[in-house]
This record gives structure tokens, sequence and C-alpha cells, in this order.
């Protein structure tokens, strides 16, 4: 008796070939070789895989010459093999061109699937896409970050046109508040997703559906404050008020404009300094005072530590709490030192 998890299978087996033409015609060339190797070894008196290797040859019309039909028979088999290989092998190199062709044209189009793990997904529109994508990268360049493939979503092609992006990064296209465009992006197995969406409702609708489908750690870039507590609900794990942090820094703009730019300096990792976070088990426990020096040493200026919160400038005597991580200011890509 047949095992029943046995049929099942090969029932799914069956229903995957029906659907796919690629493999019918697959499977009919190796059934078509299998007939004409048996004829043509009980005609012509030869082993099976030699007669195989015939059936292959002649069906795809090669034909080296080193094996040759000598009975009449044979020769017959041979004529239906050569016109039957001529109509399968054709339908084959044309279905597997139609394949590639239209699997070229998705990735052009930005409709294909990606299969990464682990990776950066961001979705979005705007100036945001390509300034988050070359923080990114430079983080990923001076070893800060793990080096992950980044992908884009965009949810038209006209947001794709706007910008430049390097051609490491993936780039899709559709609605990131349709599920199928998240399977696309693979942000089953993301490990960070981030939201630039210019549009709060749609970042609440596409967080929840995020954390429904993955376990990945999600920021949200939100245009209103009282969206905050609503994208914290959905389950973002960090949210950006973005405007209203440009709107300090333009009131700043007028009576401290050095300070705008120290913060612009260092908020990228490509500027002449970076502010930054390390942890070190080696100073916790220490005194304030004797970590600033050690990684003032290592080209680094102690800012404070982070714990639960930040804590700036202690109290010189005060030690490095155990866990902690330390907040630095240090050399950025474009300060020329290391």
């Amino acid at each position: 008796m047949i095992p029943v998890p046995l049929v099942r299978r090969l029932l799914r087996m069956k229903v995957k070939v029906s659907r796919n033409r690629l493999l019918q015609i697959a499977a009919l060339v190796l059934l078509l070789a299998g007939i004409f190797a048996f004829l043509f070894m009980y005609f012509e008196n030869v082993g099976f895989y030699t007669a195989f290797y015939w059936a292959v040859i002649t069906m795809a019309t090669i034909g080296y010459g080193d094996i040759t039909p000598q009975t009449e028979a044979g020769r017959a088999v041979a004529m239906v093999a050569a016109v039957a290989g001529i109509s399968t092998f054709t339908a084959l190199v044309s279905i597997l061109a139609e394949y590639f062709i239209s699997s070229s044209l998705r990735r052009m189009m930005g409709m294909h699937s990606v299969r990464y793990s682990g990776h950066y997904v961001i979705i979005g529109r705007g100036s945001s896409i390509p300034s988050c994508v070359g923080e990114l990268m430079s983080a990923i360049s001076s070893g800060e970050i793990e080096m992950r493939p980044i992908v884009v979503v965009f949810p038209d092609e006209s947001e794709r046109k706007k910008v430049e992006l390097p051609e490491e990064v993936e780039v899709l296209i559709g609605d990131p508040t349709n599920p199928e465009t998240l399977e696309r992006a693979h942000v089953r197995e993301a490990s960070y997703v981030i939201l630039a969406l210019e549009d709060d409702s749609k970042s609440v609708f596409t967080t929840l559906m995020v954390k429904r489908m993955s376990k990945a750690k999600v920021f949200v870039e939100a245009l209103r404050g009282e969206s905050m507590e609503l994208l914290k609900g959905a389950g973002a794990d960090r949210v950006i008020l973005s405007r209203s942090l440009a709107g300090r820094l333009l009131a700043s703009s007028v009576f401290e404009p050095e300070v705008v730019d120290v913060i612009d300096d260092l908020t990228t990792a490509a500027g002449g300094y970076d502010i930054s976070v390390l942890k070190r088990r080696d100073l916790w426990g220490i005194p304030y005072v004797e970590a600033m020096k050690r990684l003032h040493d290592e080209g680094y200026f102690l800012l404070g530590y982070y714990k639960e919160k930040p804590v700036l400038s202690p109290a010189l005597d005060e030690e490095i709490p155990e866990g902690s991580k330390l907040i630095v200011i240090k050399p950025g890509s474009s300060s020329g030192k290391r």
C-alpha cells in the first residue's frame, strides 16, 4: 500500500508541473528521450546509457555521428526523434528565453522579489531616502554596522526617478500598504525596516503590517507630533519627528548658526566628525575622567554615557555604570583622521 504522505507529495508535484509550462516541456523532452532511447536500445542492441546519449544528441539536432543506426527500424526511430526533438527543444528554448526576458523586465520595472535575510529595508519617498541610504552605506564602510544588503521600496516609478542611488542598492516599486509589496521586499526576514512615507496614516498602517509579518525593528519618520503615540502603539521601535527637528534647527540658524553647522556635521558619518556610541566593557566601573583620558588617546572625545537614557557630562569622579554605552565624538570619513 502506498503511504499517504507520498501520495500527497506526488499530488503537489503534479499541481506544480501542471501550472508551469517550463516543467511541462522539460518533462516531455525527458519522456521522449527515454522512449527513443528504449526503442534504439531494442533495435540496435546497445546499452541504455549509449542509447539515451544518442537520443538526446539526435533530438538536439547536434548529430556528432559517433553513434548511428544500422537497422531500418533504428533509422525510422532516428527520423522521428529528429522531428520531435526540433519541436520540443525549440519550445523549451523559447520558454527559457521568455522567462529570462520577463525576469529582466520585472527587475527593470522594480516588480521583482528579493530573497535576502537580515537585510535593511527602506520604504518611502522624498529626500529622506538618499540621505538614509548614504548614511547606512557610510556606517557599513566604517564598520559601525554589519554589511548587509539594502533594499529600497518606492511607492511609484516617479519617486524612483527623482533620486540617484548606488548600483548595489536593490530598488523595488510597489504600494507599501499592500502585503504583496512587503513580501517582495522579504520583510519577513529583514533585520531593520525604516519608514519615511511622508504620510503618517500610511506609516501607521505599514508599521502594523510589518510588525505582524516580521520581528524586524521598525524606525519611522513622523510628520505630526500627535502621530507619535499612534506609531508607537502600532509597534514602531523608534519614531523621529522630523519636521519638529527641522523647525528647531531653522530657528537656531537665526541666532546660533554655528551650532547648526556642528549638529549637521556630527549627525553624518561622512562629515568631519561623527557622534557615535561605543560598548566598552573595559571602561565599566572606572571614573569618568579616567575613561575620558583613555578614549582621548584613542582619538575619541567622551561626551557621556547611555543607560536607559543619555547622561551627558557626568561628574568627573562618577564611575561608568556596568552595561552602559559610551557617547563619543570621533573623526568622520572626510576628516582625514583615523
